[in-house]
């Protein structure tokens, strides 16, 4: 009974950081997430298509390689609404935590290191845990690298069994991550035994057969060859940035970087390892969208490079102080959750904070300091006599500091579904959805397509490239164009005969040339007051000539 109850506290410890982002924070409007639950919505009532229904263009192909994801996620929000993609967040984002945590046990052996590294990782990694098909193919991908790291640990061909199943699972949850699943297994050729690469080239083989099984066939196997790696996408498409180091997020993901290259550099590891850490390094190097698959899957041979670790390293034995390892642990805790929510406030909101906040927010960041770097008589940070009180005094800190933190961050979110969702309910109070040809940024493409309304352009950029559409236009070009200025607007509106559109004075280029435009008449306006910022939102039609 106290081994489970352990179990339990362990996991309970590992999930605060998954669950106090879904519980605090407001589920980030993500326009992708808005196109996959309209794409199992239509799945569920149609079936499988092949040619885009969505949009105004006709004979666009469609390859719906996330529709298993789509089904899910439509199932929890038509029942659940928005607390239903956060439980789907927290289930999944708790599953790669603990994968990750036993991945990490089972490497090092050391109950400490797999604990306080999965912890971690799953604190930082936790803001990327959204309604989206990587949050379905990251713990398939994890689950494959476990599997691999016992078959070559224990050499019992068992362990292979489920590998061609989990290849079913990820070409139906997110094919553009299927091949990753042959990539990650390539490090784990790097072992001098015959029988090993025998064994795990028939299963790949095996697994590559069964990747046949999803709706789309071939076309699935290959999206991310048509779909990833062009110029437009890199150069457009936010994920597909480099990580910036101008940012919080960079400057973690470049201070783990750091810390991974020198624990490798003194620390003897087999290749598979360095490989697989280095090759995910490489991959997030070129790619934000490759982060939330670095931390989790590039991480864990850390565990097995600190297997030696004990608490004894930082002070020895004292019959005074028997239970030093959880006081550690939670110096370690307070200390971290400290200095997130520090720097954050002041990047991005130590200029919102009235001053009575102000004042509070600096003495606690004082007080922090006081903590960690002042104690110069004690000669060490854990000396035993001393830690207790120093976890009550930055116990206090943190809970000023984070309660600072969500009240000046909690709310910050995109708003783009609360300034566009009233202008789209506006036009269906007057117009049914099949005579609506509507032209609408890509952000509300897929929110537009929830209401059954036909469109211009949505989120899936890739989609709208030739290579993907069939056709001999590259939409997303067309769409970069307009938004330039490249296009002359009035051209491009009387060419498609739009009904609607709708525009915000974020795109301050065609929102101030229609505004002044004699040819459209503004039916609709509205101002939407946000955290930060005041956004304008109208809808115009096109004048017609009596």
């Amino acid at each position: 009974m106290s081994k489970i109850f352990s179990s339990v506290i362990q996991v309970a410890f590992l999930l605060i950081g998954v669950a106090c982002v879904e519980l605090i924070f407001k589920l980030p409007e993500e326009s992708d997430t808005n196109f996959i639950i309209n794409l199992g919505r239509y799945i569920l009532a149609h079936g499988f298509p092949h040619v885009d229904p969505f949009t105004i263009h006709d004979g666009i192909q469609l390859v719906a390689q996330q529709w298993l994801s789509g089904i899910i996620f439509w199932e929890a929000w038509q029942n659940f609404g928005v607390a239903g993609l956060k439980l789907t967040d927290f289930v999944f984002g708790a599953l790669m935590i603990i994968l990750h945590w036993r991945l990490c046990f089972f490497v090092s052996g050391n109950k400490l290191v797999a604990l306080c590294l999965s912890f971690v990782v799953g604190l930082i990694a936790s803001t990327s845990i959204v309604p989206r098909p990587q949050i379905f193919s990251t713990p398939i991908l994890l689950a494959e690298i476990f599997l691999l790291e016992k078959f070559t640990r224990t050499g019992d061909a068992k362990f292979l069994i489920p590998l061609p199943p989990l290849s079913v699972l990820l070409i139906n949850f997110h094919a553009a991550m299927w091949l990753m699943f042959f990539v990650l297994a390539m490090p784990f050729f790097f072992v001098k035994n015959i029988r090993h690469a025998k064994f795990l080239s028939a299963t790949l083989a095996a697994s590559f057969l069964f990747g046949f099984a999803n709706p789309y066939g071939v076309d699935a196997m290959t999206y991310v060859f048509r779909s990833y790696g062009i110029e437009i996408i890199n150069s457009y498409v936010s994920e597909m940035f480099a990580p910036s180091a101008q940012t919080v997020g960079g400057k973690i993901f470049y201070a783990a970087e750091a810390l991974m290259i020198f624990t490798f550099a003194r620390v003897k590891l087999p290749w598979r390892y360095v490989f697989l850490s280095g090759g995910l390094t490489f991959l997030a190097l070129l790619h934000e969208r490759n982060l939330l698959l670095f931390y989790f899957a590039a991480t864990f041979p850390l565990a097995c490079a600190w297997r030696n670790f004990t608490v004894e390293k930082f002070f020895p034995r004292n019959e005074n102080f028997p239970n030093r390892l959880p006081l550690t642990i939670l110096f370690f805790l307070l200390v971290f959750v400290n200095t997130i929510p520090v720097t954050l406030i002041l990047q991005d909101g130590l200029d919102e904070l009235n001053p009575p906040l102000k004042i509070l927010f600096f003495v606690s960041t004082l007080l922090l300091l006081y903590n960690l770097l002042v104690f110069k008589r004690e000669r060490s940070l854990l000396h035993p006599a001393i830690l207790p009180r120093k976890n009550f005094s930055l116990l206090v800190t943190a809970l000023i500091v984070c309660a600072i933190f969500s009240v000046t961050l909690a709310d910050k979110k995109d708003d783009t579904d609360e300034i566009l969702t009233p202008a789209i309910e506006f036009i269906l109070q007057n117009e049914r959805p099949e005579n609506v040809s509507l032209w609408i940024g890509q952000g509300g493409g897929g929110l537009a397509g929830r209401f059954g309304l036909k469109y211009y352009i949505d989120s899936r950029s890739e989609v709208f490239l030739p290579a993907n559409s069939g056709l001999e236009k590259n939409i997303l070009k067309e769409y970069l164009d307009l938004i330039s200025g490249k296009i002359f607007y009035a051209d491009f509106f009387s060419r498609y005969n739009f009904t609607h559109i709708i525009l915000t004075d974020e795109m301050p280029l065609l929102f101030n040339a229609l505004s002044r435009d004699e040819n459209f008449k503004i039916i609709y306006e509205r101002k939407h007051v946000g955290e930060n910022k005041i956004v304008t939102c109208k809808i115009f039609v096109p004048k017609v000539e009596d």
